[in-house]
C-alpha cells in the first residue's frame, strides 16, 4: 500500500520543523555530547502526526521553557517529574517522547525535540579582579572566562591594596595612640579627684612626653578640669553649710523666742492667780480676770506655733547634712564610675594597638618581597578546571585555549617566586609604647 503525497509532504514539515528546533542552539554540533545538570533551561518542541484527522497537532501544554531542578529533575505537566540531570538533551527527548505515549496511551510517539536556552553558569576563583559565577554561553575558553572576571590579579594589586592597608594601619595606630594617652591623663586627673587632691599626679609616660604638644595640652585640660570640678564641689557644698549655718542661727533664735514666751506665761498666769483671789474678795472686777485668761491663751498659741518653726527649722538643718552628704556620697560614686569605665576603655585600646601593630608589621615585612617579585619576573598563571564527572570532582590542568563547560569551577593560581635569602633575615623593628617604658620589638621578615 503506498502513501499518499500529502501525507509524506506532512512529515517533511515536522521533520523540518525540528530540524529548526536543533539548529537554533549555537554551535550545537560542539554540545552534541553535552550532558544536562541543575541550573540549565530548555525548550521542548513537541509535535504529533496525526493520520486519522491528517493534521499535525502541537503539544501546547508542553511546548515551553523548563528548568532543571536541584535534585536534576524537571517537572512537565501530564508527565510529572523526568530526570534530566545526565542525559543528552538527544536521550531526554527520547525519555519525554517514552513516557508521553506510557502517560497518554498514544499508539505512536510524538517527535519531541530538546533546545538548550540558557546553560548554567560557570565559576571562576583564585587571583583573578572578580571571582564568582558567571553565564555561561557555548565555546567558552580559559582566556575568555579570565577576561569575564576582569582579568587576573596582578602583583601591583597586591602591592597597592598592602601600601593602603599599612597607611590605613598607621593611622590607625596614632590615633589609638592619642586616645590612649588621653585616657592615661584622664585617669591620672580621676584619681586625684577621688582622693581629694588638689594637684594630679600624671604617669611618667605623660611627663616624660612634655615636649609634646599633644600630651602638654591634654595634661592642662586636666588639670583645668579638676579645678573646674573641684570648685564646682566646693561651691555646692559651701552654699549647703551657709545654708545650715542660717537654719541653726534660726533654731537658736527661736528656742529664745519659745523662753520669753514662757516667761510671759508664768508671769500673766501669776497675775490671773492674783486677780482671781481679789475678784472673790469683791476687790477687783471679773472682766479684769477674763481679759488676762485671753491673753494667756494668745501666748500659749504663739509658743504652740514657735515650736512647730522650730521643729520645722531642725527638720531642715537635718536635710541639709543629708544632702551634704549625699552630694559628697555622689560625687565620689561618679568618679568611681568614670575610673572603671576610662580602665575597660584602656583594655580595649590596648587590644586594638596589639592587632594594628600586628598588621603594620605584618605589611612592612611584606612590601619589600611583593616588590622584589613584581620586579624579578613576570609569573605564568596556572589554570586548573575542576569538573564534575560521573565517579565525582577532577581537575583537570588546563591552558588560555581550553574549553570550558557549564558548571565547571576555574581555579586561577599566580605561583610565588622564591624569597631572597636577605629578605628571610631582614630585621624590623617598631616602637611600642608600654607604661613609663618604651621597648622596641625586632621581628623577622
Amino acid at each position: 500500500m503506498s502513501i499518499p503525497r500529502h501525507h509524506i509532504i506532512r512529515r517533511a514539515a515536522i521533520a523540518v520543523a525540528l530540524a529548526l528546533a536543533f539548529l537554533a542552539v549555537p554551535q550545537w554540533s560542539a554540545l552534541a555530547q553535552y550532558r544536562l545538570g541543575p541550573e540549565d533551561r530548555v525548550r521542548l518542541k513537541i509535535y504529533e502526526w496525526r493520520a486519522s484527522r491528517d493534521m499535525i497537532f502541537e503539544w501546547t501544554a508542553l511546548n515551553d521553557e523548563f528548568t532543571v531542578g536541584a535534585d536534576g529533575f524537571m517537572s512537565l505537566p501530564f508527565v510529572g517529574p523526568v530526570r534530566a540531570a545526565g542525559q543528552e538533551p538527544v536521550e531526554l527527548s527520547r525519555t519525554i517522547a517514552d513516557l508521553l505515549v506510557r502517560s497518554m496511551n498514544l499508539g505512536m510517539a510524538p517527535d519531541v525535540a530538546v533546545e538548550i536556552v540558557q546553560f548554567r553558569p560557570f565559576y571562576i576563583t583564585g587571583e583573578v579582579m572578580e571571582p564568582g559565577d558567571f553565564p555561561y554561553r557555548p565555546g567558552l575558553t580559559v582566556l575568555q572566562a579570565v577576561s569575564l572576571a576582569g582579568g587576573l590579579r596582578t602583583r601591583r594589586d597586591h602591592l597597592e591594596r598592602v601600601e593602603r592597608e599599612l597607611i590605613g594601619s598607621r593611622g590607625e595606630v596614632s590615633l589609638l595612640h592619642v586616645n590612649r594617652i588621653g585616657l592615661l591623663a584622664r585617669k591620672a586627673r580621676l584619681e586625684a579627684e577621688f582622693e581629694g587632691s588638689g594637684e594630679i599626679t600624671f604617669p611618667p609616660e605623660l611627663v616624660e612626653r612634655r615636649s609634646d604638644n599633644v600630651g602638654a595640652i591634654l595634661m592642662d585640660q586636666e588639670r583645668a578640669i579638676l579645678e573646674a570640678r573641684r570648685s564646682g564641689l566646693e561651691a555646692q557644698l559651701k552654699a549647703l553649710s551657709d545654708l545650715r549655718v542660717f537654719l541653726e542661727r534660726e533654731s537658736e533664735a527661736l528656742k529664745k523666742q519659745l523662753d520669753l514666751l514662757d516667761q510671759q506665761i508664768a508671769s500673766l498666769e501669776s497675775e490671773i492667780a492674783n486677780i482671781g483671789s481679789l475678784v472673790q474678795k469683791g476687790l477687783a472686777i471679773a472682766s479684769r480676770q477674763m481679759e488676762l485668761e485671753r491673753a494667756l491663751l494668745e501666748l500659749r498659741s504663739d509658743r504652740v506655733a514657735g515650736e512647730t518653726a522650730l521643729l520645722r527649722a531642725q527638720q531642715d538643718i537635718s536635710r541639709t547634712e543629708v544632702s551634704i552628704l549625699e552630694l559628697q556620697s555622689n560625687r565620689d560614686n561618679e568618679v568611681a564610675s568614670e575610673l572603671r569605665n576610662v580602665q575597660a576603655e584602656l583594655n580595649e585600646i590596648e587590644r586594638r594597638m596589639d592587632t594594628a601593630l600586628l598588621l603594620v608589621r605584618d605589611s612592612e615585612a611584606y612590601l619589600p618581597m611583593a616588590l622584589t617579585e613584581m620586579e624579578a619576573r613576570a609569573r605564568k598563571p596556572r589554570f586548573v578546571v575542576v569538573r564534575q564527572g560521573i565517579s565525582g570532582a577532577e581537575e583537570i590542568e588546563a591552558d588560555e585555549n581550553t574549553a570550558l563547560q557549564p558548571g565547571d569551577t576555574l581555579v586561577v593560581e599566580l605561583p610565588l617566586a622564591a624569597m631572597l635569602p636577605e629578605q628571610v633575615m631582614e630585621p624590623h623593628s617598631v616602637d611600642r609604647h608600654d607604661g613609663p617604658n618604651t621597648t622596641r620589638e625586632t621581628r623577622l621578615r
